[in-house]
């Protein structure tokens, strides 16, 4: 019986430390994975934003609910043609037409970014985002903790972003970028 008691208390001590070793490992998982979604949205804005140079931030633009920064990038320099500087996007159908990045918030459990591109800089976006790519998904749609914003005296974008991963798996049932949102700013390189 002594034996018995003893073969019961270890199996049980073993079983509760695989548990919490597979909720640690799903736990590091949901972590890595929400940090990579988060920078790679990150990398994706940066490299872009550094050739940004009109850049319209009026949250009045932006749809109910959502979050959006208007921006043309240089093109290209024609003194003739442009006066200097040639802005519009990198679309070939829209060369003068304007990037935009938007919080979407239509279903507020699975929120992203979007990048879009518009002949206009007060274009409404495409139903249901139709061309736009996804920078990153699972974002968090408080605009506290998700927005864009410029500072027009210093020429500079300020980009907070924080994702999430949901699984019944999860401590919590969710895992989102550290406690708070990741923040990264860029000083644009161009004159507007």
């Amino acid at each position: 019986l002594i034996v018995v008691a003893i073969f019961v208390g270890i199996s049980a001590a073993l079983l509760v430390s695989l548990l919490v070793s597979r909720t640690s490992y799903v736990s590091a998982g949901a972590y890595l994975q929400v940090q990579q979604e988060a920078r790679r949205a990150f990398d994706s804005m940066v490299k872009e934003l550094h050739h940004a140079g009109q850049v319209n931030n009026n949250a009045s633009l932006a749809e109910p609910g959502a979050q959006r920064l208007d921006f043309q990038i240089a093109r290209g320099y024609d003194a003739a043609a442009c006066g200097g500087v040639c802005w519009g996007s990198d679309e070939a159908t829209l060369p003068n037409g304007w990037i935009h990045y938007v919080l979407d918030t239509a279903d507020p459990q699975n929120a992203r970014v979007m990048r879009c591109v518009t002949a206009n800089r007060l274009d409404p976006m495409p139903a249901n985002f139709a061309g736009c790519r996804v920078l990153a998904n699972s974002v968090n749609p408080t605009l506290a903790n998700s927005s864009f914003t410029y500072d027009h005296g210093n020429r500079v974008i300020t980009v907070r972003l924080q994702t999430s991963v949901t699984s019944q798996q999860l401590p919590g049932g969710t895992m989102g970028t550290a406690p708070a949102p990741l923040i990264t700013r860029v000083r644009l390189r161009n004159a507007s």
